[in-house]
């Protein structure tokens, strides 16, 4: 059997393999599996592979990572012809694996849409913010914590939407106790990217410059570049600018606003609790001042440290 396992989601990708190697050869070692990379490998090269008979077993596996030449954003182009001629006649004794995080396969080549037919097709797609609860339910319930209602809503404004951080952060709960307050959850548990630069923009919307600083300097400490941060922070303040004209337009329902700005009912429901704090104009200005802020310190004529610092002492006159 051959198999193509693709999708935005690391971890799932990463154990899917394992799931398939351990089910198919029994188990993943040196003597019966054989790994390439698709970028630093040539195709014939590893046909070769995939066509030699094992020796130590009856069956043995070869291991594609990075096949994003089956993507719609490959990094180097590929002729399929031979590949396409081995699905069509594979070995029986081996099992090709054709793996990537890219978020599609390419239907436009013929030898794509043909060799998708030949296999076993897994898609590993990203949680979102609709199916995370019910994802992270099910591992709390499978590690046997007891968490109450307020401590899961605190833990999932931390948890972002990968599963392989989620997966590291309840490991690291169980480690700790199997009941779980939000002491703890707020001790032990990484805060998102996302939900720091809310609290910075909170922070500042209230006037408290202390916490506003605080988590500037927690950001620092994580290595997070201040232009990354003025990008996010520009993000967030575009969301209450599209929320903002949503309710000007008698729009009051998260799931509402969410469809018709093509926006996430969670990032709504954040963008609703700060957003009657700002005028239509006074986002425009905000936008305006980070898109200067930008363009000065690229061109050199700001310190980034700096002018982000006095970009947050201006906001809070917003």
């Amino acid at each position: 059997m051959n198999y193509m396992i693709y999708g935005e989601e690391a971890y799932q990708v990463r154990k899917t393999i394992d799931r398939i190697i351990k089910k198919e050869i029994g188990c993943r070692d040196d003597m019966n599996t054989a790994v390439y990379q698709a970028q630093h490998t040539d195709l014939d090269t590893i046909l070769a592979d995939a066509m030699t008979i094992p020796f130590f077993n009856e069956k043995k596996c070869v291991l594609v990572e990075n096949a994003d030449f089956l993507s719609t954003t490959p990094t180097k182009s590929v002729d399929l012809t031979k590949l396409e001629a081995y699905f069509q006649e594979p070995m029986d004794s081996t099992v090709l694996i054709l793996s990537g995080t890219f978020a599609k396969l390419d239907m436009r080549k013929k030898s794509v849409k043909k060799m998708r037919s030949l296999c076993e097709v897994i898609v590993c797609n990203k949680l979102d913010r609709k199916s995370m609860p019910a994802y992270v339910h099910e591992q709390v319930k499978k590690r046997g914590l007891t968490l109450t209602p307020s401590t899961v809503n605190c833990l999932m404004k931390r948890l972002p939407c990968d599963i392989g951080i989620i997966q590291n952060e309840l490991d690291k709960l169980a480690l700790y106790d199997d009941v779980i307050d939000e002491h703890i959850v707020k001790q032990l548990v990484t805060r998102s990217l996302e939900e720091d630069v809310f609290a910075l923009v909170n922070a500042v919307v209230d006037k408290n410059m202390r916490r506003c600083f605080s988590i500037w300097e927690d950001l620092q400490v994580l290595n997070k570049d201040p232009i990354y941060l003025i990008a996010l922070i520009s993000s967030q303040f575009h969301l209450l600018y599209q929320v903002k004209c949503a309710q000007l337009q008698g729009m009051t329902y998260p799931d509402e606003i969410a469809s018709q700005c093509s926006l996430h009912p969670y990032r709504v429901k954040l963008a609703l609790e700060i957003v009657h704090r700002f005028s239509i104009d006074k986002l425009l200005h905000v936008l305006a001042q980070l898109a200067q802020l930008d363009q000065s310190i690229k061109a050199g004529r700001v310190d980034k440290k700096l002018g982000f610092e006095l970009f947050l002492l201006r906001l809070k006159e917003a």
